[in-house]
Formats: structure tokens, sequence, C-alpha cells
């Protein structure tokens, strides 16, 4: 019983699951990415203080994979695809989430805030 609720947690990619905030740092490089559920994101990238934030949109393809459009900042590791876009894989381990962008072995992972849900549904900022 137990394997069939971790499998069912595991592989939950709705909107409502994938949506909150996420962040990576990486090589002096900190990241922040908001999926909202009307999927649309905002992304931040702060590189030894100059800020750059964008906008875009985003969508689950089959199980685990999201893609971005072509306005997502690339990271260092990262690959894109060749119409611009980005891509990713999801991970769930028991509610903490991720999002490793491609190439899918080594390239940098954004980490699910755990206190986005509570952000989300009390308009706090915790951290």
């Amino acid at each position: 019983m137990l394997w069939i609720l971790w499998y069912w947690e595991a592989g939950d990619f709705r909107d409502s699951a994938v949506s909150g905030i996420y962040a990576i740092q990486l090589n002096g490089v900190a990241s922040t990415l908001v999926l909202r559920p009307d999927h649309s994101f905002q992304q931040e990238v702060d590189r030894a203080g100059t800020v750059r934030r964008t906008t875009g949109n985003w969508r689950v393809l089959g199980l685990g994979t999201i893609e971005f459009s072509g306005d997502f900042q690339k990271l260092l590791g990262q690959e894109m695809h060749v119409d611009g876009s980005a891509f990713g894989y999801l991970a769930n381990w028991f509610g903490v989430r991720s999002i490793t962008l491609a190439p899918e072995a080594s390239g940098p992972t954004f980490w699910k805030r755990l206190f986005s849900l509570i952000e989300r549904r009390t308009g706090l900022q915790l951290g």
C-alpha cells in the first residue's frame, strides 16, 4: 500500500503540484523561478549583483518533462532546445520537488522552496 501511495505522489505533475517557487545557487549565480498555475513563469537571475528578470510560459510534456518558452535565461551547464526553448525533468521525492534542466543527469537543478505553498496561500514571504 505504501508503494502505491509513493507512486501516486511521485507521479503528480498537475499544475497545482508543479506550481511554486524554485531556487538554485550555482557558481556564484542565484536564480529564482516562480511557476504559476496559469502556466506563466517569472525567472530572476542574479549574476554578481546584476539582476535580470524575465517572464514566459511553461508546460508539462508527458510524465516528468517540463518545457519553458524561449524567454528562459540559460544557466551554466544547461542545454537549450534548437528552437531556443528550455526543458527539464521534474522529480518528486515525498514532497521535495525539483526541476533538473537538460541534460538530464548533469544539468543545473532548481529545488522547490518548502514554504512556497504557505506563501502562495497566505501572501507571506517566509525566506
